[in-house]
Parts: C-alpha cells; sequence; structure tokens
C-alpha cells in the first residue's frame, strides 16, 4: 500500500504541479488550479520532453521537472498581479476532497484490488507498443512523438530489426517513463497506478469542473456529481479491460476539466482578458488531449457543438428580432462543424483510424435498450447487469434539463452521443466510418464518450430525486409538525444509491444454480462466497470477475516463463543482446524487464521496411557456426544470447488474434538446440533455454 501511494504522489506531482502554477498565473484561484492542473500540466510537460528531444538534451526526472516548475514560477510571478482573478464559480475545498475520496475508493476496490499485484500485466494486443514506447523512453531519454518506435537508444536504433518508427501521440507514455525512472519501479507497475490516477482524482476533479461550470453555485448539483461520476461502468471502468488504451483513456479523462474551460470562455458575462487568459489556457489543455490521442479532442467537438449552437442562437436572439437570422446563424455553424469534420475524415494520417471498422453487434431496438440500461456495448463486448437505478437517473436529468432554461443542449449532446453509438452499433457503411470513425469505430471509446455527456444528466437526475423526497417528507412532517432533516435525507440516499449501484453479486436461496463435473473440480476447494456465478447478478459484480479474469490471463507469457525470466536476468549482463523468437512471447521482456531483446514485436517481418541482418537471423541463426552471412548479421547486431520460450504453445495466445502467428519466420531460432554447433546451453527449463553463442 505505501509503495502505491508512494507512485500515485510522485505521478501526480509530474503534471498537478506545475498545471497548478500554470493555471494560477492565468488568474484561477481557489480549487479551480486544482481541477484543471492535470490537462494544463500533462500539456507543458509534454512540450518540455519534445523540445528537449528536439535540441538533442536527454529527459530525465529532475530535468524535466526542476525547469517545469521554474519556468510555472516564473510566469506566476510575472503574470499573476497584471490580472485579476478569473470570474469562476467558488467551490467549497471540501467538494473535491469528496470526489477524490470516493474515486481512489472505487478505484482501488474494482481494479487494484482485483488484478492480483501491482505489476500485473494485462496480456492483450495492444500491450506490446505501450510497455516498449514507455521502456524505450525510460532506457534513451529521448521523449518524443516523433520517430516513436520500440527502439529509441541509439544503441537500440543501431540494431532495430524493423523500422516501426512513426508519429504517435505520447504523452501519458512520457508521463509514465518519467514515474519510472524517478522511482525504479517497472513499466506494469507504473501504468495500473497511472490508471488509478486518471480514474481515481483525475477524471472526477475534471467532472467537479465541468458540472460547475454548467451549474454555478449549485453545490447540490456538484455533491450529486461526487457520488455519479464515476457510477457509469461503460466509463472509467470497461476501458481499463478493454484494448488497452492506455493512452484514449487517460485522453477520456481530461476531457471534462478542458469542456469546462469552453463553458466559461463563452460565457456571457465574460470580459475580453477573461476570454484571452481561457483560450490560452484553453488551446494548452487542447494540445494536452491531442497528444493523449486526437479522438479527445474530437469528443469535445460532438459534446459541445449542440452548446455552441444554443449559445449562437441566444447571442443572435439579443441583437435582433428577425427569426430568420435567429436561426441562421447557428446553421451556418453546423454547416462548418460539419465541413470540418468531413475535412479531418479526409486527412491522410488519420485514415488508419477512421477507416478502421468493427462488425454491428445490436439491432437498433436492442442498441437502444442498451443506451437505456447504460449497457452501451451489450453484445460486443462484456455482459454486467443493467444499470437500472443510474440509468433512470440520466432519464430524469434528460428530460428535467429540457425544462430548464439554458440546459436543453445537454440532452441533446447526450442524444447526439448516444446516436452515433447506435449508427456504429447497426450499420457497415461508409456513414458509420463519417460519424464514428475518429473513435475506431469502437462501441467501447463509443460508450466512454456517452457515459462523460451522461455524467451531468445523472447529477440533475439525482438533484431531482433529493428534492422530491425532501418535499415529501416535509409534507409528512408538516402533519406531525415535526421539522424535516435534510442532511439526514441526503445522506440516506447517497447511501442506498451506493449500494445498490455498487453491490457485489450474491446468491438467493431457491435460485439453485447445477456445477458441471469440472466446474465443480475447479471450485470444489473453494468457499461458497468466492464461488462465481452467482444466481443474483449486480453490475458491479459482474465487473469485478471481469477484472479478476482479465488479469488472471497467462498468454503467451505465463508464471513459469516469468520464472525463467528472472533467471535469465540474473545471468545475463543488462545491456547485452538477447536473439529471440517474438512468437513465443520474449517480446515482453523488454517492455516488463528491460532485458534487450532484438524482437520486440511480433508483425512486420518480410516486409521492405526490414533490417537485411534480421532476415537472415530469424532464418539462418541455426547454421551460425558454419555459415559466414550469418555469422557476419549477428556481429552487426553485437548479439551474445539466444533465449527460447514455450514457442508451440502460443498459436492460442493474443499473438494470434490478428492471424499474426506463422511458425515458420522464425525457424532459424526455433530449430536450435543443444547440440547445435556454435551454441552453449547455459540455462534449460522444460522446453525454455538460453544459450550463449560462440564467437
Amino acid at each position: 500500500m505505501l509503495e502505491l501511494i508512494r507512485l500515485l504522489v510522485v505521478l501526480l506531482s509530474f503534471i498537478v504541479v506545475p498545471g497548478f502554477l500554470i493555471c494560477r498565473a492565468f488568474g484561477t484561484r481557489g480549487v479551480w488550479s486544482a481541477l484543471l492542473s492535470p490537462v494544463v500540466g500533462l500539456a507543458f510537460l509534454t512540450c518540455i520532453c519534445q523540445v528537449y528531444a528536439l535540441v538533442g538534451i536527454v529527459a530525465s526526472p529532475m530535468g524535466v521537472f526542476t525547469p517545469a516548475i521554474l519556468i510555472s514560477l516564473v510566469l506566476m510571478l510575472l503574470l499573476s498581479r497584471r490580472f485579476s482573478s478569473l470570474d469562476l464559480p467558488r467551490i467549497h475545498p471540501v467538494i473535491p476532497v469528496l470526489y477524490v475520496l470516493i474515486g481512489l475508493a472505487l478505484g482501488y476496490n474494482l481494479f487494484i484490488s482485483r488484478i492480483g499485484s501491482i505489476d500485473a500485466l494485462y496480456q492483450a494486443y495492444d500491450v506490446t507498443w505501450h510497455l516498449n514506447v514507455i521502456q524505450g523512453f525510460v532506457d534513451s531519454g529521448k521523449f518524443t512523438c516523433f520517430g516513436v518506435s520500440p527502439y529509441l537508444s541509439a544503441a537500440d536504433a543501431a540494431i532495430a530489426p524493423v523500422d516501426y518508427s512513426g508519429f504517435y501521440p505520447t504523452a501519458w507514455h512520457m508521463l509514465c517513463a518519467l514515474t519510472s525512472m524517478a522511482t525504479g519501479a517497472s513499466v506494469p507497475t507504473v501504468i495500473n497506478v497511472s490508471m488509478l490516477a486518471f480514474a481515481g482524482v483525475v477524471f472526477p476533479l475534471a467532472v467537479l469542473a465541468f458540472l460547475a461550470s454548467l451549474f454555478p453555485n449549485n453545490k447540490r448539483i456538484l455533491l450529486c456529481g461526487a457520488i455519479v461520476c464515476v457510477a457509469f461502468v461503460a466509463f472509467p471502468w470497461y476501458l481499463l479491460v478493454f484494448g488497452p488504451v492506455y493512452p484514449n483513456f487517460a485522453g477520456f479523462c481530461l476531457v471534462p476539466a478542458a469542456m469546462a474551460t469552453f463553458v466559461r470562455l463563452t460565457r456571457p458575462e465574460a470580459n475580453v482578458s477573461e476570454r484571452v487568459r481561457l483560450g490560452v489556457l484553453l488551446v494548452g489543455e487542447a494540445l494536452g488531449l491531442a497528444l493523449c490521442h486526437p479522438n479527445a479532442v474530437f469528443t469535445c467537438v460532438l459534446l459541445l457543438s449542440p452548446y455552441c449552437v444554443h449559445r449562437l442562437y441566444d447571442e443572435a436572439a439579443k441583437r435582433t428580432a428577425n427569426r430568420v437570422i435567429r436561426f441562421a446563424v447557428p446553421l451556418v455553424f453546423i454547416v462548418f462543424v460539419a465541413a470540418f469534420w468531413l475535412f479531418c475524415y479526409k486527412l491522410p494520417f488519420l485514415q488508419d483510424t477512421v477507416t478502421h471498422t468493427w462488425k454491428p453487434y445490436a439491432w437498433a431496438w436492442q442498441e437502444i435498450i442498451n443506451i437505456l440500461t447504460l449497457q452501451y456495448t451489450f453484445g460486443f463486448c462484456y455482459e454486467t447487469a443493467s444499470q437500472y437505478v443510474l440509468g433512470s437517473l440520466v432519464v430524469f436529468g434528460a428530460v428535467g434539463a429540457l425544462f430548464k432554461s439554458g440546459k436543453r443542449w445537454m440532452t441533446v449532446s447526450y442524444s447526439l452521443a448516444c446516436y452515433v453509438l447506435l449508427v456504429a452499433a447497426t450499420h457497415k457503411d461508409e456513414f458509420k466510418q463519417i460519424l464514428a470513425g475518429f473513435w475506431y469505430t469502437d462501441p467501447m471509446r463509443l460508450g466512454a464518450v456517452c457515459t462523460i455527456a451522461a455524467i451531468p444528466l445523472a447529477a440533475l437526475g439525482l438533484e431531482w430525486v433529493y428534492c422530491q423526497v425532501v418535499r415529501a417528507c416535509e409534507k409528512y412532517n408538516a402533519v406531525k409538525t415535526k421539522p424535516t432533516n435534510c442532511r439526514l435525507i441526503a445522506a440516506s440516499l447517497a447511501v442506498a444509491f451506493l449500494v445498490l449501484n455498487f453491490m457485489p453479486g450474491f446468491n438467493l436461496a431457491g435460485l439453485h444454480r447445477t456445477y458441471t463435473q469440472e466446474e465443480y473440480r475447479k471450485y470444489y476447494k473453494m468457499e461458497d462466497r468466492d464461488r462465481p456465478n452467482k444466481s443474483f447478478h449486480t453490475t458491479y459484480g459482474d465487473f469485478r470477475e471481469i477484472v479478476s479474469d482479465t488479469y488472471r490471463l497467462d498468454n503467451p507469457l505465463d508464471s513459469t516463463e516469468q520464472v525463467f525470466l528472472d533467471k535469465v536476468q540474473q545471468i545475463v549482463p543488462k545491456d547485452a543482446v538477447i536473439i529471440n523468437d517474438p512468437m513465443d512471447g520474449s517480446f515482453l521482456a523488454y517492455g516488463t524487464r528491460g532485458m534487450r531483446v532484438y524482437y520486440r514485436n511480433f508483425v512486420g517481418f518480410g516486409g521492405s521496411n526490414e533490417a537485411s541482418a534480421s532476415k537472415t537471423i530469424r532464418t539462418s541463426l541455426v547454421d551460425y557456426d558454419s555459415n559466414e552471412e550469418v555469422k557476419s548479421a549477428v556481429d552487426s547486431i553485437d548479439a551474445l544470447y539466444v533465449m527460447v520460450l514455450r514457442g508451440k504453445e502460443c498459436e492460442a495466445s493474443f499473438i494470434n488474434l490478428r492471424k499474426d502467428y506463422d511458425a515458420s519466420l522464425f525457424t532459424g531460432i526455433t530449430s536450435i538446440t543443444e547440440s547445435t554447433p556454435g551454441f552453449k546451453l547455459l540455462l534449460k527449463t522444460g522446453p525454455m533455454a538460453l544459450y550463449e553463442i560462440e564467437r
């Protein structure tokens, strides 16, 4: 627990401290500086790291953090005295503490406590890239968004078997790399801590900023928001066990803070000075979103477009009585947004994103039911019990917003997000790609977008329920001539909601379940309370089992291979190059342990981007003792060792998810045995072996 807290504090300090000072410099006061600091600080930190990379300065935790603090302090000293405080709604200091406490408590209960250990590895397809990039940053000190690859240090770049380099938004990766360097923690450990930080701290604070912007000085709404902001299973929780899509997850967590800044920027009462300063902050926040993942910016565009239409109509109504002009102004804006959307859809560098497609998984009516019960992705991925209580609050809030002046756009915004998800779930055409392509047409990410739009409605709905209960109690107490204790009512409703929404699954007497012989053999040693497949399902009972099952995956790297890698690390010098067959799972040895395995991915072989030395090694290494070409190739990468894990068992692993498994690609490595000339056996455990190349 102490290690978790230490890592959490270090990671958050990298973005919160400089972000807080910069926000203060531009006139934010009170808790607002803390609410906006993560997105501002992350953008600022990323810019410093990128500048270092461009001028050739090796990045280090103190080398990045110290100038970030100094520059922020200078900005605060120079600007804070010149500008008055921004006109921001007052937020009682206890409220953000409440948001963070609830967020961290749920993050620990639903995620950290379920994954087994703090360094647990989520073995799914996209984890390879994220592990390698972070470890590459740690090894090279080159933190960049350009030329990103698994081979970033000068020594690694010189031996790269395949050219993977290209542009990639790496703001989240930089934060994780700095934390790993500062604490010495492994990359998987830092990743898990970052997920807790963003889900339990960054996202709740961003939601608080958004709610305070939408409902200024409405304490009841803000308190309701503390309860509902992390109550949706679709986000942030589902994205912790999908993909993994870590940088996109971080971007979504920052979105509400950027939307809050935009709402404050465009409010009618803002003066020129406030608009300029908020505009500068917004540009920085947009940069932070884009450098996590570009679709975070498109999320803001999608969800805030109805708000912009509302504001433009109101401004036009103030200036003219002509109804045609009133409607023409927002209509022009809608056309502009549509044109911008299509323009971005056609941009070459976004084609890999917008052309990616997922198959339809629901009929229209089924998806409408999914949306109403907040199970946005039912039929596509995980299945958990429906969230009837929370779904009802969203409906109450959506209806209530329609009857509130200036709030109708919130219902339209949520409806628009749900429509995009509906199209993604039911269509298979270019219309689907145009609407949902910026999110890879991925229902899980689109479900996150819907959740962000639904949170203000849920808070509004919970407030409405509270008001109705108070009125009913007041009527009853008026007859009894007793006072109404509103705080007791609020506490009772909060407890009731938390219990109903987050309760685990359980068994009901009479709802018997017959176990198969296989299940009985598996579970007979367990206490009944630990057995899965409860007869009464709940949303978070199901989700807790999903998390445990997800992090229990042991393909392509299982526990025996982990033990074997421990032994290899004791034998092989840290900087030594180890030739390996990535198809056996050994590609994970770099991102998880920093071992310099030669092959760090399992795609791209046989193409024009592959080095000639790599082709020779993977197909003919077994002939090293008698083939001069092979010897020359091995010498060119200065390899000293060969490592083999459980090759044949990997066809069932995530490596083969996209039909990438091809045993013939690495026969030059897999054919090596104890009797192969030129290789000395150093370590052997079952089919796993470590050889020294006799040079």
